[in-house]
């Protein structure tokens, strides 16, 4: 495992929006935020200050944390009874490089680039074909579905769409190839799908949850991200199996797959007092090791003496990404 934290050490920072591979470790949770509401209250009357106070998702009766407190839950690697899904995995992973259109990263930008697009296709009928993808934090508009930069393809469509003429101009000139998710920005999350438990709580700021593993290719060509996307799935539901409220999110840029548990809000973290919510501390028990890619992750016991003893690197809170 020495060299998979190595690994992480050079890669430096994962874009899983706030959730990060080397989020997990010793301290608080990430990115906490501090604002208030004047006058807002928790439904239970604790006094406990978030952005909506009806979802106040760490109620009696919905806390994030799992009722069967156990030892952590080792994901298996794929198997041939799961070769279907991972199949299915490898062929969303497929075709993410597109030509750039035009971009939109507002709050509502999957909305605005569909309402472009229909604008877009009724005066470049040429572009009909063009569809909306997700691309970094935002939406693009995008024509063509692609394995990789230079594919010959790739390399037409470009020529094509920069080549579109109208009054004497280029008005897609500067198009580019990019790669994109490869999930539609218009696709409903799966059931798991960590989007999903934002979707549910859009106002909760900050909305936590707790990275439990993490799967992924670490830049290594030679490994097939597919079946990382899948092993992070099949961890989820096996955890969900055993009673665990488990959620998956997956990052094509840096093929990183995370698996988390449960769902809390600011009162999961006193900033003043660094204590977790009763809640935390039972998941925290209930799963003591960030695992990588099956294993647990190995970090030095004394930061002073990073040749010394090791130990597996805790879990820690991460908020949940914005949609």
């Amino acid at each position: 495992m020495h060299h998979i934290a190595q690994k992480l050490l050079s890669l430096g920072k994962v874009s899983l929006c706030t959730l990060l591979l080397v989020a997990c470790g010793d301290g608080g949770p990430t990115q906490t935020q501090k604002k208030k509401v004047a006058g807002t209250q928790s439904s239970d009357g604790t006094g406990l200050e978030l952005m909506d106070p009806k979802d106040d998702v760490m109620a009696e009766g919905t806390s994030g944390a799992s009722r069967p407190a156990g030892s952590s839950v080792k994901a298996t690697s794929p198997t041939k009874s799961a070769a279907g899904a991972a199949a299915a995995a490898a062929a969303a992973n497929k075709g993410r490089w597109s030509v750039i259109i035009a971009t939109f990263g507002d709050g509502d930008h999957v909305a605005k680039a569909n309402a472009f697009r229909l604008r877009l296709i009724s005066e470049y009928p040429e572009l009909s074909a063009a569809m909306v993808r997700r691309i970094g934090k935002g939406s693009a508009l995008v024509s063509g579905r692609f394995e990789a930069s230079d594919d010959p393809a790739a390399q037409a469509e470009l020529k094509r769409v920069k080549a579109i003429v109208r009054e004497g101009k280029k008005p897609f000139a500067g198009a580019m190839l990019m790669r994109t998710s490869s999930n539609d920005a218009n696709t409903t999350p799966k059931p798991h799908d960590l989007r999903s438990l934002r979707a549910k709580f859009p106002n909760v700021r900050p909305l936590f949850t707790l990275q439990i593993a993490a799967w992924s290719t670490f830049g290594d060509k030679g490994m097939d991200y597919g079946a990382m996307r899948e092993a992070a799935e099949v961890q989820c539901e096996q955890l969900r199996a055993k009673g665990h409220e488990a959620w998956f999110l997956h990052d094509d840029d840096s093929d990183t797959s995370i698996v988390a548990v449960g769902h809390f809000d600011r009162r999961a973290y006193d900033t003043k007092s660094t204590l977790f919510s009763p809640e935390v501390e039972e998941m925290m028990r209930a799963f003591p090791a960030n695992m990588v890619n099956g294993e647990p992750l190995l970090i030095p016991a004394d930061p002073r003496n990073p040749k010394g003893k090791t130990k597996a690197q805790p879990c820690r809170l991460v908020e949940v990404p914005a949609l």
